[in-house]
């Protein structure tokens, strides 16, 4: 389980980190990129949230290290991927930023310990 949390760690991260090429080999869009990197943000929470919930369900964690997941995810890191969603609607400049990305990989950097020995 911790090589599965740590790979999902590292493939969002890698998703994040490296420009996607489109098909044609050219660099994509700023606006592209932007979205991407918006969607990965969102898949690295949405894993670490599915992380947590199948070591909660496997007894590997607390409650309480469930809950801290849940209110890191519920009460900060979706708010502000709500905004950041709206901008991309609204087709503004700044998409996913620096405290977004930040909160996914707290996301993610709190589950990774649960399982540590």
């Amino acid at each position: 389980m911790k090589n599965r949390i740590l790979l999902i760690i590292a493939l969002a991260f890698g998703a994040i980190a490296i420009p996607v090429l489109e098909t044609s080999c050219a660099a994509p869009s700023e606006r592209v990129a932007q979205v991407q990197t918006l969607k990965a943000v969102g898949h690295t929470a949405e894993a670490a949230v599915a992380t947590s919930a199948q070591l909660y369900s496997a007894g590997k964690i607390t409650p309480e290290q469930a809950r801290k997941v849940m209110d890191i995810y519920d009460r900060q890191f979706q708010p502000a991927y709500r905004v950041a969603v709206n901008a991309v609607n609204a087709n503004l400049d700044s998409i996913a930023s620096p405290e977004l990305i930040s909160l996914a990989a707290q996301l993610s950097a709190i589950v990774a310990t649960f399982n540590k020995p």
